[in-house]
This record gives C-alpha cells, sequence and structure tokens, in this order.
C-alpha cells in the first residue's frame, strides 16, 4: 500500500488535465491563436477539391463529381497546414505550462508569420490545378467549399498572431519553469592560508611605533629651543667689574 501510494504522489496529473491547466493558464489573446489553429486543422476535413470528369460519355452514363478532403489529396501544401496547425497549438501549449524558451522575434511574430505562409499555399493550391486522364475520361480538379475556409482560418491565424505580438506577453522566466530545477549557488569559502605580508602592511608597525614616539620628540626639542625664562636668570649669578677690583 505504501508503494502504491509512493507511486501515485510521483505520478503527475493526466493529459486532459494538463491541457485544462494550460488552458486557463493562457491569456486571451493566445487562446484566440489557439482556436484559429484549430479551426485550421479541422477544415482539412472538409471537401477542399472536387472532380469532374469529361470526355466521351457513353449511352446511360451519367457524369457524377465527387469532392476530396484535404488528407484525401494530400500533398506538401496540406502537409504544411497541419504542421503549422499542430505546431502552434503545442507553443501554445507549452506557454500555459510556464515552459520557458525564446523565439526570434517572439511567439506572436511567429504565429502571425506561419498564418500568412499558410495563406499564400493555399492561394497557391487554389490555382494549381491538373488534369488527370483515366480510361477515356478526363477528370478536371477544382475547388471546393472547404479550402475557402482553409483561407479563411489561416488569414485568421495570421491576425490573432498580430495582435498577439501588439499585447507584448513577456515570456515566463527560467524560475516559473517547472521543468528547470534551478540549483542554489553556495558562497565561496574563504581560504584559511594566511595571507603574505606585502611591503605597505609590513611597514604599519613601523610607523605606528613612530607616531606613538612622537609627542616625546616634539616635547624634547620644545625643551632645548624655548628661551631664558625668569627663574633660569635668577640661578644665574654674574660678577660686576668694580667686585673684581676690590678684590
Amino acid at each position: 500500500m505504501a508503494a502504491d501510494g509512493e507511486r501515485a504522489a510521483r505520478a503527475g496529473p493526466g493529459p486532459l488535465l494538463r491541457v485544462i491547466r494550460s488552458w486557463r493558464a493562457l491569456a486571451r489573446e493566445q487562446r484566440v491563436c489557439a482556436i484559429a489553429a484549430i479551426a485550421l486543422w479541422l477544415t482539412m476535413f472538409l471537401p477542399w477539391y472536387s472532380e469532374t470528369p469529361a470526355g466521351a460519355i457513353r449511352k446511360g452514363e451519367t457524369i457524377v463529381s465527387s469532392s476530396l478532403t484535404a488528407w484525401g489529396a494530400f500533398s506538401w501544401v496540406e502537409a504544411a497546414v497541419l504542421l503549422v496547425s499542430v505546431g502552434v497549438l503545442a507553443l501554445l501549449f507549452a506557454r500555459g505550462e510556464r515552459r520557458a524558451f525564446h523565439l526570434p522575434g517572439g511567439d506572436g511574430f511567429v504565429i502571425m508569420a506561419a498564418g500568412a505562409w499558410i495563406a499564400l499555399l493555399v492561394i497557391y493550391r487554389m490555382f494549381d490545378k491538373s488534369s488527370e486522364r483515366t480510361t477515356g475520361l478526363v477528370i478536371t480538379p477544382g475547388n471546393d467549399w472547404g479550402i475557402f475556409l482553409a483561407l479563411a482560418a489561416a488569414i485568421w491565424l495570421a491576425y490573432s498572431g498580430l495582435q498577439m505580438r501588439r499585447a507584448h506577453r513577456a515570456e515566463p522566466a527560467l524560475a516559473d519553469d517547472p521543468t528547470v530545477h534551478l540549483r542554489a549557488t553556495r558562497p565561496e569559502r574563504r581560504s584559511r592560508e594566511p595571507v603574505a605580508a606585502t611591503p605597505v602592511a609590513a611597514a604599519a608597525p613601523a610607523v605606528e611605533r613612530r607616531r606613538e614616539r612622537a609627542p616625546e620628540t616634539v616635547r624634547d626639542g620644545a625643551r632645548e629651543h624655548r628661551g631664558v625664562t625668569r627663574e633660569d636668570a635668577e640661578q644665574l649669578s654674574f660678577e660686576l667689574p668694580h667686585e673684581t677690583d676690590e678684590r
């Protein structure tokens, strides 16, 4: 039982719960980008192309046109649409989980460029028509209503990326990323080895001793150079000239 409890504690939330948490953590413009990417992906299940046979028709046969989805006529253009829609959703899911990484130009610029690129590819696909010849018939491809919705979704994705760029949302920091474990830097230990005495440090005690002896020297010098006081004059004796003659 204890082992099962530890495993349950170590296990993270499920995929559905992670998606819900990521969606709640996104800003308004980020959610709009996610909805546009989902709409672009859903248009791939709609009829993009129509095929109409033309040519010699036998008696009793009727011309039947068929529709193809993006999956039915899958090419590098449809692959780019799928890659962009899934890539934008993965990017926003990572931002919702506070993953810290940087994209050139920012998230909004990347989404805007991706949406504009897909819009150009869809327009190219509309005019890229080639006839295919089968047994006695020529199949002429055309555009169906689904491809126009794909173009609208691509333009919407580019516009939502522009709005996201104008919002200037800051990217998550490394401290907010749950997958990054920051190690606390320990202060460097001071070396206990004695520091070699420099010439200035060695001369400091001698300078202090000189300062201590300085007052005594000044006092002695003052005594040497002071003038004759009255006390000194009284102690001195002078012999006058008449006293010398009497003797």
